[in-house]
């Protein structure tokens, strides 16, 4: 993945991020599937991201 897709991927992520407060904040998801998407999310960037960012690289 070159630097182009590891941007797309930050957008894309960003965009969840940013629909999913808003859902929530509409009262449209619950709080439980709201902590799911978060923790999802935070975890494919804390371990995922990493990885593929290191798989560029080498």
């Amino acid at each position: 993945m070159n630097a182009r897709h590891l941007k797309i991927i930050g957008y894309v992520l960003v965009s969840v991020f940013v629909l999913n407060i808003l859902l929530f904040s509409l009262r449209i998801i619950s709080s439980s599937i709201f902590w799911i998407v978060l923790v999802l999310g935070v975890g494919f960037v804390y371990w995922g991201l990493p990885r593929i960012k290191n798989h560029r690289d080498a």
